[in-house]
């Protein structure tokens, strides 16, 4: 066995014994829960989103639909004693508001709702809210009561769970088009300012083009990634990278670029000999 070979077998043999602590000592949403999530928010795609009244960072009283006025509106939910990600959504959400401009209130408003009913108030919404915009005209930070918030995230597709000490829940940020309809879903916790842009001017200018994921399976390796890499940690009181699922997917990875090794090998070391010169240092049999 050459030293490439040792090289490639260590790495995936700690690989698999890292899956398996990690395994062992955290918990993680099962792939059952992570493809009803996945097929909660695809499915929200081109749905109605009702007509709620939610409770702005003022302590006042709004209707949903009343405060779009007619535009695209884009719309998160957080809790606000998310350690990490939430606030990391959010500033991307500042970001994308930044980036628009004179666009922003004009072309499209925006709305940042707490779903921690028992704690997300509307002073904890308007505490959090001023970490992220300075005049809440456009963009309303609000709070409701359980029935409402449920409802709402129905409509949205938007998956949460409560769990000890916090929440597992989808990063995703949602375009709603003029009609009223879910018209996108932008994932992640780190998405540029296009991500959201390009589907509110898609929306502005009447391309409402309803797209569904085909599913979770299909979704890809990066999608996964995205929807759920991150976890509570009941020890820190913070989000964490989830690494058990993350080292699956490497292992897939590993798995994929093995079979393309062992089926391809002799014409990999044909091809960097002929660009180099000389072989690499892989024996095929």
């Amino acid at each position: 066995m050459n030293t490439l070979q040792k090289i490639f077998f260590f790495i995936l043999i700690s690989c698999l014994l890292l899956t398996a602590y990690c395994s062992l000592s955290q918990a993680s949403l099962s792939s059952q829960e992570e493809q009803d999530a996945f097929n909660l928010s695809s499915n929200a795609i081109g749905k109605d989103v009702g007509e709620y009244t939610l409770i702005d960072q003022d302590g006042k009283r709004f209707k949903l639909k009343e405060f779009a006025g007619g535009k695209p509106f884009i719309i998160s939910l957080i809790y606000t004693s998310c350690g990490h990600i939430c606030p990391a959504i959010t500033m991307n959400f500042k970001n994308a508001v930044k980036e628009a401009s004179k666009d922003f209130g004009v072309k499209f408003n925006a709305i940042t709702v707490g779903f921690d009913v028992e704690n997300d108030t509307p002073d904890r919404m308007k505490e959090y809210g001023k970490n992220f915009t300075e005049s809440f005209q456009n963009w309303k930070f609000a709070a409701s009561d359980k029935d409402t918030i449920e409802k709402l995230a129905r409509d949205l597709g938007f998956y949460y769970k409560k769990i000890q000490g916090g929440f597992d829940h989808l990063n995703v940020v949602t375009i709603v088009d003029a009609k009223g309809k879910v018209y996108q879903h932008v994932y992640g916790v780190e998405f540029k300012p296009e991500a959201i842009l390009r589907p509110v001017y898609e929306v502005w200018m009447g391309k409402s083009y309803y797209r569904k994921s085909s599913g979770f399976e299909e979704a890809g390796i990066i999608d996964r990634i995205i929807l759920f890499c991150y976890k509570y940690d009941e020890k820190s009181g913070q989000y964490k990278l989830d690494y058990p699922f993350l080292i699956g997917t490497a292992l897939e990875a590993i798995v994929i670029f093995s079979a393309i090794f062992f089926v391809w090998g002799r014409n990999i070391k044909s091809f960097f000999t002929r660009q180099f010169g000389h072989g690499i240092d892989v024996k095929v049999k």
